[in-house]
């Protein structure tokens, strides 16, 4: 992987988890590389694959001198509801005063009280998108007044990094098969770039799970009937 890539795939990384590459190793990337190539060599990791540098930085999410909390984000807990982090962001971070627990199931109490507030400084009322994990207010000019983001926490307890691990189809099969997400793509119809966001993320749609148990199950066929070939010739040989 190119220096370049890799600081393309930690700022992937950073606008995921809300997390940023501490300023000194932007400086002297190099160095830098070398403790990840080291993390990966240990770890028996491919590191020209994207998902292996996302490890990486969740091993060092909490270290100072790797990753840094967003200069412009402020993080005011974990969702009662699914443990993601909540972080806030916009002019009117520190301006908004919610009365609204900010947790899944109150979107839209928090989308209301949010624009009336907003309403009452600008006199106008704010354009708003809501997304899967965000909500997003932004002025006539379309600038970001007040965001609310949901970002999934790898640190926040260990059974939620297991789970997460465990129930990623995509690591273990490339991790069994020996592929590279570029070849697994190949093989069941999707785009590396594809293969690549679903793993790390652990988003993974319905169609691309389906896809991977087919042709996970399509293997597994073929080495059952590789096994009944190699039985038939040897009882041959024993009846000749």
């Amino acid at each position: 992987m190119t220096n370049k890539k890799f600081v393309a795939t930690c700022k992937q990384y950073q606008e995921e988890y809300c997390k940023w590459l501490h300023p000194d190793n932007l400086r002297t990337i190099t160095p830098l590389y070398k403790k990840y190539k080291k993390f990966c060599i240990e770890n028996l990791l491919n590191e020209d694959d994207e998902s292996s540098v996302y490890d990486w930085l969740n091993q060092n999410i909490n270290n100072p001198d790797i990753m840094i909390d967003s200069p412009d984000a402020k993080f005011v807990g974990h969702d009662p509801v699914d443990k993601y982090k909540i972080i806030i962001l916009g002019e009117y971070k520190d301006s908004i005063k919610l009365k609204t627990q900010i947790k899944r199931g109150n979107e839209k109490q928090l989308i209301e009280e949010i624009k009336q507030q907003i309403k009452d400084i600008l006199g106008y009322d704010p354009f708003f998108h809501e997304g899967g994990n965000h909500i997003e207010f932004k002025d006539n000019n379309d600038k970001v007044l007040y965001v609310i983001e949901w970002h999934f926490d790898p640190k926040y307890n260990s059974n939620v990094k297991e789970n997460y691990q465990e129930q990623n189809i995509i690591k273990q099969a490339c991790k069994e098969l020996n592929l590279t997400y570029k070849q697994l793509g190949e093989a069941i119809g999707y785009g590396e770039e594809a293969i690549s966001k679903a793993s790390r993320t652990s988003n993974i749609s319905t169609a691309m799970n389906k896809a991977l148990e087919l042709y996970l199950e399509n293997l597994e066929l073929k080495n059952r009937l590789k096994t009944l070939d190699t039985l038939s010739n040897i009882i041959k040989e024993l009846t000749k």
